[in-house]
């Protein structure tokens, strides 16, 4: 399996001292996992993280690009209606782990899972720091004065720790099966939604785990991957093809963007992808204290997977994943041809999705249609020195809106005041000239007090 992140240098010498790390499994009370532990002399105990991480120095601009403060006003990832209701969305972390010592940003949201490494684990230890990171873009509550947000912070979280970080941690056949038992386990112990922030080879195990969970009602969100690959190109070998299960049909499959909007260059692309989401210079809590920033596909996934948890809490559980698909391809921010191989329907759009018109009886249906593509062009690929061409998407949220609305309110209200003070130096001294008699228009009428007899 392979991390999708693009690691930053001042972390990468706590990234290899701590390669053992491992995804995190949660689970509600008295779970069961099926899934078997590593062989004997491949398992290790994970070690938590301690220090690494760096202050926050900027406000993380994501927040506001998606629109979450508008969609978090309809929901936060509690059910509001269906079977389910009062209960809090559940989404399983497939991944190095998340880090329980992060209490400030899980609270007691963050349930006991499954360690692939070490049997004698719960999936609550993260010693790379990747899961942390993606558990509290999809779910992390409130930190500091409102520095950060998940997208669904009342979600629970369920980890499940089947990958450590090493770097030679590759996404081969027997770490593809090892995600589809994960999957399973996943399913079978209540998750609503799955993230996968990591990318593997294809086997008939995965797709069969992907296809069971989706059938199950549970919507699987995936990273497409950092290495530039067109997914649809047959002509890769077989053991290089590290793009599921995202390419699978029914994932919803995560490219990333940065700040402006513009297509992460890195990104795996194809006819599978869904949407861009942000993942280009995002700060996160570190599993190790503190703040760290990074890139990647990794950390675009998280974010659709907290739309989904919202989407699950506000419409029911029994929303379908194929329902929640159409419904976050025909909200997002859509490219000028509808739909393209790069930027698939367009950049995420949480706000849109939670607040749009939409038809109650297509909400637990399995037959939505996808949006059509306006453009059958769209679907071809661009020679690779090219793809720089491709155009930022045109979003509604201005990342520094409030701070603008602020400033411009600001020197508005310094206007307003200058004025007031310009007029009152005029009226005043005028005013106590007449002893606050009433004025008069006509120069050549003289004001006279009249003797009444």
């Amino acid at each position: 399996m392979r991390f999708l992140p693009r690691i930053p240098l001042y972390s990468a010498a706590v990234a290899m001292a701590t390669a053992g790390t491992v995804l995190l499994a949660t689970s509600p009370a008295h779970a069961e996992f099926t899934l078997e532990h590593a062989l004997a002399d491949e398992q290790f105990d994970c070690v938590p993280l301690e220090g690494g991480g760096e202050p926050l120095n900027t406000r993380p601009w994501a927040k506001n690009f998606i629109g979450l403060d508008d969609a978090q006003q309809y929901n936060r990832g509690t059910f509001e209606r269906g079977e389910k209701q009062g209960q809090p969305v559940t989404i399983a972390i497939i991944d190095s782990g998340v880090e329980a010592g992060r209490s400030d940003v899980f609270g007691d949201r963050l349930l006991p899972g499954y360690d692939w490494w070490d049997p004698d684990g719960n999936g609550q230890c993260d010693s790379f720091y990747h899961g942390t990171a993606v558990a509290a873009i999809a779910a992390g509550g409130v930190v500091g004065d409102n520095d950060f947000v998940g997208v669904a912070p009342e979600a629970n979280i369920l980890p499940i720790r089947v990958f450590s970080g090493a770097k030679d941690e590759g996404g081969d056949d027997q770490k593809s099966r090892v995600t589809a038992g994960a999957i399973n386990d996943a399913v079978a112990n209540g998750a609503d939604v799955i993230n996968l922030s990591l990318v593997v080879v294809h086997t008939d195990e995965l797709q069969a785990a992907v296809e069971a969970a989706l059938a199950a009602g549970v919507v699987v969100v995936g990273a497409t991957g950092n290495e530039n690959k067109e997914m649809d190109d047959t002509s890769i070998e077989a053991d290089q093809q590290t793009f599921f299960p995202a390419n699978y049909p029914g994932v919803l499959a995560v490219g990333a963007h940065n700040p402006s909007g513009n297509w992460y260059a890195d990104s795996n692309f194809g006819e599978n992808i869904d949407l861009l989401a942000p993942g280009q210079n995002l700060a996160f809590p570190y599993a190790g204290g503190d703040w760290q920033e990074a890139s990647g596909t990794s950390f675009a996934s998280p974010f659709v997977a907290g739309a989904a948890a919202l989407l699950k809490g506000e419409f029911g559980s029994e929303a379908t994943p194929e329902w929640i698909q159409a419904r976050l391809q025909e909200t997002a921010i859509h490219p000028p041809d509808g739909f393209n191989i790069y930027q698939g329907y367009g950049v995420l759009n949480v706000a849109e999705a939670l607040t749009a018109p939409y038809d109650e009886s297509e909400v637990t249906s399995t037959e939505v249609q996808a949006v059509p593509t306006e453009d059958a062009s769209a679907g071809l690929p661009l020679a690779e020195g090219d793809r720089q061409e491709i155009g930022a998407l045109d979003v509604d949220y201005d990342p520094l809106g409030l701070e603008k609305t602020i400033a411009w309110a600001s020197v508005g209200g310094s206007i307003v005041l200058v004025v007031l003070v310009l007029v009152l130096r005029t009226i005043i001294p005028k005013g106590r000239k007449r002893r606050w008699r009433a004025g008069t228009r006509d120069p050549e009428r003289v004001l006279v007090k009249t003797d009444i007899t």
